[in-house]
């Protein structure tokens, strides 16, 4: 292509969508390092939006840069389009540095969550991006790829003479049964692993439902990037376990935000894998209130399910209350006592630097998350996003806020500090001695089996090669 052709917008004259109509596309997620609990976890989003739109062109194909050595290497002559993810903070600048070393024949559309909050920033970062696409992008691609002008397509940004255009808002869609991602356009098979090793354990990840019905006060995952609110929605249970029922992965992953808002649904979604004979296993994210319903636990273990994933956020009762979780740490304890039982591996979330706790009460939740009966700890540090509470509660704070990362800090506990923190609540944590529970909690549960067990501790001396490597690759990309 001749880049003299271009206008001041960065498009071709005469077209719609930079150039000519797409026929040969590449969706490209980015990150060469992933946030470390989602490191093996398929780009779902990025599935959805090319499955959408897999009609409409020649060819399309999803590149994982986490999988491969040289994802510049899959943009052949034949490439006109390339869709890129930017969903997380993380790497930003390593993901800006990949998403400039995409050939200049390549139209670039960008989406993503971290998209729909940085487009200004994105635009001055990665000169080669000619749309970005702000919320959810599968109706907004389908507009676009249709050759529709960009000034009547809803939900996106372009530079136009300098100045970046941003068209009205797309209302939000409905969940819709009829859609689920399609497999085929990947060019990677997902396995669990930590940090690299592969577990021997297949993977997928499924969203079954979108939105969260409560109203966590510091939470905004309700609330996309735009301020709109995203009620929760659900596919039916047939749906669900139809597109569970074609996928080849011996372990999946619901990623909806709350898996159980509707116990009803779901035992009818257990129902439905063990009635069909699936046999799988699946992990979820859900409220401690699933523990009013033991007969609804033990059918869920029945039905596969072995990794409950569950957000607690902290130790201290002034913070539940402050954060309007809804319940305080009794009931959590309380709550515990029936989760145990269910004999599944159990995750807790957790905040650092909320608001008000200090290094004490936050060193605390590594003893608290032992004595209910924790199998793992997530640990995150406390961000502003958009459209959150959290900016009039931090200028309300003295000596409080918010960082350049977005992150939430004090005068007192800064980055550095709050990363020393929670690195010592790991350690606290994950003795040598709960490891080994852990293993043999998960053999009992047939996550591993013994052969497969023997291979992850003979690799266990590689893990930090592989970091080491990692790191490696992430300079050698920035260096380009």
């Amino acid at each position: 292509m001749n880049e003299s052709r271009r206008d001041a917008r960065g498009c071709f004259p005469d077209a719609t969508l930079c150039g000519p109509k797409p026929s040969h596309v590449l969706c490209l997620y980015p990150y060469v390092k992933e946030v470390p609990i989602y490191e093996f976890f398929p780009p779902i989003g990025l599935e959805y939006v090319a499955t959408a739109v897999s009609d409409m062109v020649e060819s399309i194909r999803i590149v994982d840069a986490r999988y491969v050595k040289d994802p510049m290497s899959y943009f052949g002559p034949s490439v006109d389009t390339a869709l890129v993810s930017v969903n997380w903070n993380y790497s930003y600048d390593e993901v800006c540095s990949v998403i400039r070393q995409i050939p200049s024949h390549v139209r670039v559309i960008v989406g993503g969550r971290q998209a729909t909050d940085y487009v200004e920033d994105l635009f001055l970062r990665c000169p080669n991006i000619s749309i970005i696409v702000r919320g959810e992008g599968e109706a907004t691609m389908r507009d676009l790829f249709s050759g529709r002008p960009l000034e009547e397509v809803k939900g996106i940004s372009y530079v136009d003479d300098g100045k970046v255009i941003h068209n009205e808002a797309r209302p939000l869609l409905s969940v819709n049964d009829a859609i689920s991602p399609d497999r085929a356009l990947r060019t990677t098979t997902y396995r669990a692993t930590i940090r690299g090793i592969d577990l021997g354990v297949s993977f997928d990840a499924v969203m079954s439902s979108r939105g969260c019905p409560y109203k966590c006060k510091f939470c905004t995952f309700k609330l996309n990037p735009l301020g709109q609110l995203r009620k929760w929605e659900a596919r039916s249970p047939e749906s669900t376990v139809e597109e569970i029922e074609a996928l080849d992965a011996e372990f999946v992953a619901f990623v909806d935000d709350n898996f159980a808002a509707d116990m009803n649904r779901v035992e009818s979604i257990c129902d439905l894998i063990i009635s069909r004979g699936i046999k799988k296993m699946f992990l979820c994210n859900v409220r401690i209130d699933i523990a009013r319903q033991p007969a609804l636990l033990k059918k869920m273990r029945k039905a596969g399910f072995k990794v409950l994933m569950v957000g607690l956020e902290s130790a201290q009762d002034k913070s539940l209350v402050a954060m309007q979780k809804g319940f305080k740490t009794d009931g959590v304890r309380d709550a515990f006592k029936v989760l145990a039982r269910s004999g599944m591996l159990i995750n807790g979330y957790f905040i650092i630097g909320i608001i008000g706790e200090d290094e004490d009460e936050m060193l605390m939740m590594s003893q608290y998350a032992s004595e209910i009966g924790l199998d793992f700890i997530s640990l995150n540090r406390l961000r502003w996003e958009k459209f959150s509470p959290l900016e009039d509660i931090v200028k309300e704070n003295a000596g409080y806020y918010i960082g350049q990362d977005n992150g939430i800090y004090s005068e007192r506990y800064g980055r550095k500090e709050l990363t020393a923190i929670l690195k010592r609540i790991h350690r606290k944590f994950y003795t040598p001695g709960h490891v080994m529970q852990i293993l043999a909690k998960a053999l009992k549960l047939g996550v591993f089996t013994p052969q497969r067990l023997l291979t992850l501790l003979c690799y266990v001396p590689y893990i930090l090669i592989k970091t080491h490597a990692s790191k490696r690759r992430l300079k050698k990309m920035m260096k380009r």
